[in-house]
């Protein structure tokens, strides 16, 4: 029997073995790339791999082992794939180009959903310090309507907090507008309770606020037993309890708000979290690329295949590529199907991220490119 460093030897033999073997492999993949470039046919060949697969797996007994190396081969293949893309953007890197166009942080016109002295509001004005012309609209679909239809350069909007997650409905609006992210912000959010000059803490009954808000607040809330009323926008709740004059009802709203519109700050800081805080995104109809962009966000589809989505996640790994968020929203014309949305860093100038951009739009069945961007902080 051998001792533990003899074994240990023989599995350095072994590795370096297949270490070589690996090599030879990549060289023949890139030979296949070479061929493949030059006729303008698909890397990804799916039967081509199961055939493979089987060949290569249906005489191995072990089940257990079976699974092993397929898992391995599996590997192998995706990888041969990756620097096949690799391969054919350093032959020609037009092969797979992207339309864009030069970042503006100077746009005439910016348009967000709420009041001023809303959080969105202040955003606006951290991001685009310079911009003189700044509308606002009701809801979070007419934001996207004006930048769409050219009424807007830029619309700024809320796309998740640190506390209750992501706005799902902002997700669905970037694809169904076809819009892009071209900037991105995080500030502090603290909630207060304001209502009239004779209110108190005692005579309030409801409290109106964005659902959002009334989350982050729920257990400040829960204590007090208040009945919970929605409103589009914090700011437009502090407007409509300024307007009603009645000690019985009070607003979520930023403090800002509470002095815009004359109302009684009743108690500051009762959001759950008191690290409480909410990226807000730019929105622009044309893709903008910077030298100083960090973050890139897509959206894609995946076939209803096993193993489909851990497949598509170690494309990231592969490249050592930072995957900070990823979550799925329903499909709704086709029910039991998903959309899934992810953040990476990175710069769409980097070659190692164009590459995993590259193969994620030819191998997967649909692929959007929502945004590349840096991150500001008012925090």
């Amino acid at each position: 029997m051998h001792n533990l460093d003899d074994i240990r030897k023989e599995i350095n033999i072994t590795d370096e073995e297949i270490k070589k073997l690996f090599f030879k492999r990549i060289e023949l993949a890139k030979q296949v790339a070479d061929y493949k470039f030059k006729t303008d046919d698909k890397i990804l060949k799916q039967d081509r791999e199961n055939e493979l697969i089987k060949l290569m797996s249906d005489n191995i007994t072990d089940k257990s082992l079976k699974k092993q190396y397929i898992s391995i081969l599996k590997t192998f293949i995706r990888i041969s794939r990756m620097c096949q893309y690799e391969y054919i953007l350093e032959k020609n890197s037009k092969k797979f180009n992207i339309s864009y166009s030069s970042q503006n942080f100077n746009p005439k016109t910016i348009v967000y959903q709420g009041l001023p002295a809303s959080y969105q509001s202040k955003a606006v004005k951290s991001m685009f310090p310079n911009t003189k012309l700044i509308k606002h609209v009701k809801n979070f679909e007419d934001v996207f309507d004006m930048v769409s239809k050219n009424n807007a350069d830029i619309g700024v909007i809320p796309i998740e907090n640190s506390s209750i997650g992501t706005i799902n409905e902002v997700y669905d609006l970037l694809v169904k507008y076809d819009l892009y992210i071209c900037l991105s912000h995080i500030d502090n959010i603290n909630h207060c309770l304001a209502a009239c000059k004779d209110a108190t803490i005692e005579s309030i009954k409801q409290v109106y606020s964005i659902e959002p808000a009334l989350e982050q607040c729920k257990n400040f809330l829960n204590e007090k037993s208040f009945e919970l009323c929605k409103e589009s926008n914090t700011a437009v709740a502090a407007q409509k309890i300024s307007k009603l004059n009645d000690k019985t009802k009070a607003a979520i709203c930023s403090e800002d708000a509470a002095r815009l519109y004359n109302l009684k700050i009743i108690s500051s800081m009762i959001n759950d979290n008191k690290k409480n805080q909410t990226r807000f995104v730019a929105i622009s109809k044309k893709l903008n690329i910077s030298k100083s962009d960090e973050k890139i966000s897509i959206s894609f589809t995946l076939p209803h295949t096993e193993g489909a989505l851990s497949s598509t996640l170690s494309m990231f790994s592969d490249r050592n590529i930072n995957l900070t968020q990823i979550h799925s929203r329903p499909i709704i014309e086709n029910p039991w199907t998903y959309r899934f949305y992810a953040d990476f860093e990175g710069n769409l100038e980097d070659k190692n991220i164009k590459s995993l951009i590259y193969q994620l739009s030819q191998e997967l069945p649909s692929f959007k490119l929502i945004g590349s961007y840096k991150t500001t902080r008012n925090i």
